[in-house]
């Protein structure tokens, strides 16, 4: 059994640091659900969490400093499923699930995240979103190894991650029209076929007539 800590070290501090933030930051998701950000204060935020204004302003400047910790906590926290070691059992339904995964941690806290979009913070939150789909995305390539693509990696890892975050953030703002599972079917399809076999379009007749560039 791991020693206790003793009163007043190093690791009680940091142990009441991290509960205590963990206590605001479930305070504030669950009165921006009640009330929307705007209506939200500092002192509600506080008396919810059960501390006093002081202890508040000794960890976060105001709610929208809260507001950016509990976006990054949340991102961090996405469960993503790990790439299988051998590509070939790395199937349809395997994206799907991690997608979907991904989708019903984001329905979890839809009504934060779409404040966040609907009052400016959707670069930060983009940018966020970007970066963890971009690692996923180089886990994946690593996994594949030496493996030839029609247009450069170096241009598939943000187009993807860019597709990705865009069609989240639409599924958000529109009031999440489409259960986790399907939309997550919807966006594999769509990163898998590309636009233009989504639109219908004829891809046969555009690969017959491609040129090498």
């Amino acid at each position: 059994m791991a020693p206790r800590p003793e009163p007043g070290s190093e690791q009680v501090k940091d142990l009441r640091v991290i509960r205590t933030r963990k206590a605001l930051q479930d305070a504030f998701v669950a009165l921006v659900r009640e009330r929307g950000l705007e209506a939200v204060t500092v002192r509600d935020v506080a008396e919810r969490a059960m501390v006093n204004r002081a202890t508040f302003y000794r960890h976060f400047r105001d709610k929208y400093d809260l507001m950016r910790f509990t976006i990054d906590s949340l991102v961090a926290d996405l469960a993503w499923r790990p790439v299988p070691a051998d590509p070939a059992s790395f199937t349809f339904e395997d994206v799907v699930d991690h997608t979907e995964a991904v989708l019903n941690r984001l329905a979890q806290h839809a009504d934060l995240f779409r404040a966040v979009l609907a009052l400016g913070g959707g670069p930060r939150l983009t940018l966020k979103m970007q970066g963890f789909v971009e690692e996923v995305i180089r886990h994946r390539l690593e996994v594949l190894g030496h493996v030839e693509t029609p247009i450069p990696k170096g241009m598939i890892v943000p187009i993807f991650s860019r597709w990705s975050t865009a069609l989240w953030s639409w599924w958000l703002m529109e009031g999440m029209p489409y259960p986790p599972r399907e939309m997550a079917v919807y966006v594999v399809t769509l990163l898998r076929d590309g636009p233009f076999r989504c639109l219908g379009l004829d891809t046969r007749r555009l690969d017959a007539n491609r040129g090498t560039p």
